[in-house]
């Protein structure tokens, strides 16, 4: 029996059968391979094994009708099952994100590129008000969406309730999950930067924006006072309570008109990101994120707390002034430590000559580390359709692979170690000192219940360092009311099946 070859363009994904009846013949079968990504014909369902040893582009038809006959139903079986199959293939991918208008406007480009390239993946892109409320509420009501650009600081939350996903390598276009680390840099390095999303050694998600924090310097102010921050910049915190006195200004009242240094009082979240790091390179965190504890009443605490109310006692700073940050571009503060490097367009666009530095460590210190690290990764839903959450790795790895474009246009990190060997990150003149930071610091610790031991830390400062209140007994109540918190969160989280 002689056979002969015709061929046809693909048109699907998945892999389909059907077979059809015709009259004194043998059934022929249609056979479509996601391998090969063609349509296959024999003339017994049994041979279909035979079928897929044919070449990628060959289409055996074996005698029995004539050929006329046989092209024309080939050709109306692929026009019916094309539209089967693209009904079947085509996915739904909803995406939340908080709103940062120059990370969007790339976001959005990179999302119509990728369903130009992907015609069977619909991306639902959504920009969503009062972000981490609405999250939380819609993922623990299952009604979650299947991407999203979560903050590290509530990521423990989501892990310990089973709603991440984790990475899938072969989704975006890696091998393994090593490969992954090693796209953002070999061995520990990858780690470190990881390690904001990674739970019990398995990853889950991908950074958008890494974030850290570095001194910046008026340097107008500082030349006024006879200093040079290239030079006199301190790298202790005694060093900078004398600087920051210097820098000082007072009018004939007293009353204070340019700060030298202050912290950033406006949110509770920041005793975390600011006041924890400065405990901890003393020694341990306040709260151990492994065991769910809380250790606030000792003496390191103390002498942080000590620090930070000397500002106000001594009447160079507080929460009754304006926010550190604004004050900074304002022109009123001559150092501000709490900005990323997110935060030099604002100083450019205000006119403030200034210049990066690390943040300082105690004089005894024993930990080097300067501020928390902290991140926004996109994570994918763990109750999303399996082919769902595939099709969201595929998206996450396209939105975060142009990391020069994000660095560039909206000032928003992603530490891609191909991106940092390049010349031009190397002559970044504002990432060094971060970059120096991240290598040797460390993430904020990661424990469901963030936002309530925030508020019951702040509630502590305010208590001693506005309130005048005696430290051991707020610090010891405030200890007792953050481990109640945290037992809480855990008896909560295992109430939910978590882990």
């Amino acid at each position: 029996m002689s056979a002969r070859v015709a061929y046809l363009r693909p048109f699907g994904h998945q892999d389909y059968k059907h077979s059809i009846a015709a009259t004194s013949v043998a059934p022929t079968c249609l056979y479509f391979s996601i391998l090969s990504n063609h349509l296959r014909f024999c003339t017994s369902c049994a041979k279909l094994s035979d079928a897929d040893n044919l070449l990628p582009d060959d289409l055996l038809l074996e005698t029995g009708w004539n050929m006329k006959t046989r092209l024309l139903l080939i050709l109306l079986l692929a026009l019916g099952l094309a539209g089967f199959a693209q009904a079947q293939d085509q996915v739904t991918v909803t995406v939340w994100m908080h709103n940062h208008a120059p990370r969007v406007s790339i976001d959005e480009e990179l999302v119509a590129e990728f369903m130009e390239e992907n015609p069977n993946i619909n991306v639902d892109y959504q920009i969503v008000d009062d972000f981490f409320t609405a999250l939380q509420t819609a993922m623990a009501s299952g009604a979650g969406p299947d991407v999203f650009n979560q903050f590290t600081l509530f990521n423990a939350q989501f892990y310990a309730q089973g709603m991440l996903a984790p990475v899938d390598p072969v989704a975006m276009g890696y091998q393994t999950i090593e490969d992954v680390y090693a796209h953002y840099g070999e061995g520990l390095v990858g780690e470190t930067v990881l390690a904001g999303d990674t739970f019990n050694g398995v990853l889950y998600g991908l950074p958008t924006e890494l974030s850290n924090y570095a001194c910046y310097t008026n340097d107008d102010l500082w030349m006024e006072a006879g200093l040079d921050p290239a030079t006199d910049f301190p790298t202790t915190w005694e060093g900078l309570a004398e600087v920051g006195e210097m820098l000082t200004k007072r009018d004939e009242n007293g009353t204070l008109v340019q700060r030298g240094y202050d912290f950033n009082w406006s949110a509770n979240i920041y005793m975390m990101l600011h006041f924890d790091p400065m405990v901890t390179q003393l020694g341990n965190s306040m709260i151990d994120e492994m065991t769910y504890t809380a250790d606030i009443n000792n003496e390191n605490v103390k002498r942080v707390m000590q620090y930070w109310k000397d500002i106000v006692d001594e009447n160079r700073g507080g929460p009754q002034y304006t926010v550190s940050r604004n004050a900074f571009n304002a022109g009123e503060l001559a150092t501000e430590c709490t900005f990323g490097n997110w935060g030099t367009p604002g100083m450019e666009e205000a006119g403030i000559n200034y210049s990066i530095h690390n943040v300082p460590r105690w004089d005894d210190a024993v930990n080097d580390l300067g501020f928390a690290t902290y991140a926004f990764y996109l994570q994918v839903n763990a109750n999303a359709p399996r082919e769902v959450q595939e099709a969201g790795w595929k998206l996450i790895a396209h939105l975060t692979s142009q990391p020069d474009r994000y660095l560039n246009e909206a000032a928003l990190f992603q530490p891609v170690a191909s991106y940092l060997a390049t010349d031009e990150f190397a002559n970044n003149a504002i990432m060094p000192v971060f970059l120096d930071e991240l290598y040797r610091g460390q993430y904020h610790p990661r424990f469901a219940g963030f936002s309530e031991v925030g508020d019951a830390l702040g509630r502590a400062r305010d208590r001693i360092i506005l309130g005048g209140e005696d430290m051991d007994a707020v610090l010891q109540e405030a200890e007792d009311e953050v481990n109640a918190v945290l037992e809480r969160a855990q008896a909560d989280i295992e109430a939910a099946g978590g882990a």
